[in-house]
Order: structure tokens, then C-alpha cells, then sequence
């Protein structure tokens, strides 16, 4: 029976994304050797209870919606075919979560998802560029025709590093979210009033931080 370190398994809303504001079970697997500084889920780095993947159908099954997130932590960093096939099986309709800097052939599995939510990390992360970005990955996960790329921006200055990405990658604007870098609501209100201009002025779209709006960094919500 296959098995996969979770951090922890809640049913809410999606609150960031294309599909932002969806009834969504959430999946958040331990481990991610990233490390991000502004990252709101540091708990996960280090992995998490060891769950069968049967376990876990049964804990999402009792949800109403159909719709499920495969997030972390960076779910690529484990094996997660396995869980990918069952979810297929079992109906649900399937988003990952993905800064896309885990290996090639760990990836290959994201084209049993029905929505890639890609979210190459940029210098604001503190994380050097070579261990953040992978272009065959950031490349593969593009052309499997199924990926937003979101973007963390927390200064208007972020927005060129965004752009020299989108131009690098050969993103479609519309296949280009924004979101602010925000862990309370203040912060996404005031931050949101020049990221929204700067998508306007390029084409891209805008993503809210709804959770914390509505909760606050809490967890599991």
C-alpha cells in the first residue's frame, strides 16, 4: 500500500488561483527543501505522519465537493502518482499546487492533473535563482497545456523579474496570475490597489489571498 507523508487534510474554499473561491478538499503533503522566507506553511518543511493512501481517500470522500488540491509543502518532492491515479478513480477533479524546481522525472505524473497551479518562486523568496528555477521543468509543466503560472509579488519592483519570466518561458499573458505576498488582510488590500494596475497594464490576471481575507493566516481553513 503506498504511502505519503501529510501534513494535514481540511475541506474550504480555494483561495488563490484560477479557480479561486471553488469548494475545495485540500491535501497538504509534508516536505519542501525550498525554504522560502515568507513562506505561511514552515510546518510542512520538515514532513509529516506517514498516511496510506487509502486513508486519505477515505478522509476526502466524506467531503462534498469533488474538487481536490494536492498542495505542500512541494508535492513533486514525493511520489504521488499512485495517490494521482486513485483521485482520477475516484472522480475528483484535480489541482496541484507547484513551485516547479523538483527534478524532471518526478514531474511527469502532473499530466494526470486536471490543473497545474505553477508558482515559480521569485528573488523576494531569498532563495538563490539556481535552486528556485528549472527551465526544463518550469517548460514541461508548461506545455502539458494545463498550467497557470502564479506568481508571489510583494514590491512593484517583483513585477519585472515576473515579466522577464513570462518572456523567457514564452507565457501566454493570460495564463499569468499575480498575487500579493501577504499574510494578513490589510496587506492584501494595500498591496492588491498596484498589482491589479500592473495586470491590467500587461494582460495578466489577478489572484486574491481569499483565505486570509476571510481567516487570517489561520490553518487548516
Amino acid at each position: 500500500m503506498s504511502t505519503l507523508q501529510v501534513s494535514e487534510i481540511f475541506y474550504s474554499i480555494q483561495g488563490e488561483g484560477a479557480s479561486c473561491g471553488r469548494a475545495t478538499a485540500f491535501i497538504r503533503l509534508g516536505g519542501c527543501t525550498l525554504g522560502c522566507q515568507w513562506c505561511d506553511t514552515k510546518y510542512t518543511w520538515r514532513g509529516g505522519p506517514v498516511r496510506e493512501e487509502s486513508s486519505i481517500l477515505e478522509t476526502i470522500q466524506k467531503f462534498p465537493a469533488r474538487r481536490v488540491v494536492v498542495t505542500g509543502g512541494e508535492p513533486f518532492e514525493q511520489d504521488i502518482a499512485s495517490l494521482l491515479q486513485a483521485l482520477l478513480h475516484g472522480g475528483f477533479t484535480i489541482e496541484i499546487e507547484t513551485a516547479g524546481f523538483a527534478p524532471l522525472a518526478n514531474v511527469q505524473c502532473a499530466l494526470l492533473a486536471h490543473q497545474l497551479n505553477v508558482s515559480p518562486k521569485l528573488a523576494n523568496s531569498g532563495v538563490p535563482y539556481t535552486r528556485r528555477i528549472h527551465l526544463p521543468v518550469l517548460q514541461f509543466l508548461r506545455d502539458t497545456g494545463t498550467a497557470y503560472f502564479k506568481f508571489v509579488v510583494d514590491q512593484p519592483a517583483d513585477v519585472a523579474e515576473v515579466d522577464a519570466l513570462v518572456t523567457t518561458l514564452s507565457l501566454a499573458p493570460e495564463g499569468v496570475l499575480l498575487m500579493p505576498q501577504a499574510l494578513t488582510a490589510d496587506e492584501v488590500l494595500s498591496k492588491s490597489r498596484w498589482l491589479v494596475e500592473a495586470c491590467k497594464a500587461r494582460g495578466y490576471g489577478y489572484s486574491p489571498r481569499l483565505h486570509i481575507l476571510l481567516w487570517g493566516a489561520k490553518r487548516g481553513v
